[in-house]
């Protein structure tokens, strides 16, 4: 699994090379091209970025960076401070580093949801290599967050109440969709209720509690440092995000409109359904319910905003996905094919990235 890790890794790391050789274009500024690598801060790590140098910032009537989460951004202001290194150099580290934990700690959790060594390692070798794990190599929160949500679900298993609640916190305050982590939390604590004592039963009720009150705890943060408890929301719809139970009509009539978003949302409508597919899937070979609606909750809810933008990347904390694609390639040689495939998918979408972002 950790070679696999460092294949994807590396093959990641030359594609933005690559980008540096090919030089500026797209709507990545030539600022950027300057310093080798620095891409890999592009897009949404711009904004993680100036979010650790300068904190939350609302600017009225326009797009501001209340939008994005908090711990990542504390992450790498910490990095910066201590070591002195780029933001986006900081991010970067975060996310590979992050990514080797989490397809460890994935395959143990594997174990215990699927009950199978070598379905539970080939899931964790196509999350290494998935082709929108682009993002896994850049400034962005994913693999941070997939990896705290696996140990999340290691600790419940273990019984580790309050190690579980601080953890998913964690997770939902480095992308909000980690709250999806309360289902299978809940469904792992309710199993685990007839041997537990009343102390036990407490601390695995804090921990399933965590994830809403972290969820919870922005917008009161926001309230009490800009004085707006609806900073979060008010961004979203400047970002073209605006949640309402008209979004997926929304979103599916955008899909029609001609304009320069259109290429990043066939694809992501591509994912969307490709990652659909594959929660059936796993459905079929027994994952448990809990399990498969955290996954279609975190496709599905970000469509309420009107926009199937970033699906791509929204699903990779859909685990049951992955479970669902070690089951379908048990002979070794689909298997190899379909690693070395995601492989090429996963260049050619960071060769891609100036014109579709992820």
């Amino acid at each position: 699994m950790l070679v696999w890790w460092g294949i994807s890794r590396l093959a990641a790391l030359l594609a933005f090379w690559l980008l540096d050789v090919l030089g500026p274009r797209g709507y990545i500024p030539a600022t950027m091209f300057r310093t080798p690598l620095a891409v890999l801060g592009a897009w949404d790590g711009v904004w993680y970025g100036r979010i650790a140098q300068h904190g939350y910032i609302v600017l009225p009537g326009t797009q501001s960076n209340t939008a994005f989460f908090p711990l990542f951004p504390i992450l790498l202001r910490g990095l910066h401070a201590l070591f002195g290194v780029p933001y986006w150099t900081a991010g970067a580290l975060v996310s590979n580093l992050s990514l080797a934990v989490a397809v460890v700690a994935f395959y143990e959790l594997g174990l215990h949801v699927v009950g199978d060594r070598n379905l539970a390692r080939r899931a964790a070798c196509f999350m290494a290599v998935t082709p929108m794990g682009l993002v896994f190599s850049m400034s962005y929160p994913e693999s941070f967050a997939l990896a705290l949500t696996s140990l999340v679900l290691l600790a419940a298993y273990a019984d580790r109440w309050l190690l579980a609640a601080a953890l998913v916190a964690a997770a939902v305050l480095a992308r909000p969709e980690a709250v999806v982590c309360v289902f299978p939390l809940a469904a792992i604590a309710w199993a685990a209720r007839g041997r537990l004592d009343a102390g036990a039963r407490g601390r695995a009720l804090a921990s399933v509690l965590a994830a809403p009150a972290a969820a919870v705890s922005y917008p009161l943060y926001l309230w009490w440092s800009l004085h707006d408890f609806g900073a979060w929301g008010t961004a979203q719809t400047h970002w073209g995000r605006s949640f309402s139970l008209a979004g997926p009509q929304r979103a599916f009539a955008a899909l029609l409109r001609p304009g320069n978003e259109r290429p990043v949302l066939v694809r992501d409508l591509v994912f969307f359904i490709l990652y659909a597919a594959l929660l059936v899937v796993a459905a079929r070979r027994g994952v448990g319910s809990s399990w498969i609606v955290a996954g279609a909750l975190v496709l599905v809810l970000p469509i309420f905003s009107g926009s199937f933008e970033s699906e791509g990347r929204f699903g990779l904390l859909a685990l049951p996905v992955y479970w669902a694609v070690g089951a379908l390639v048990r002979r070794r040689r689909r298997e190899l094919a379909l690693q070395l495939g995601s492989l090429a998918l996963l260049v050619g979408g960071v060769v891609m990235l100036p014109y579709l972002w992820p």
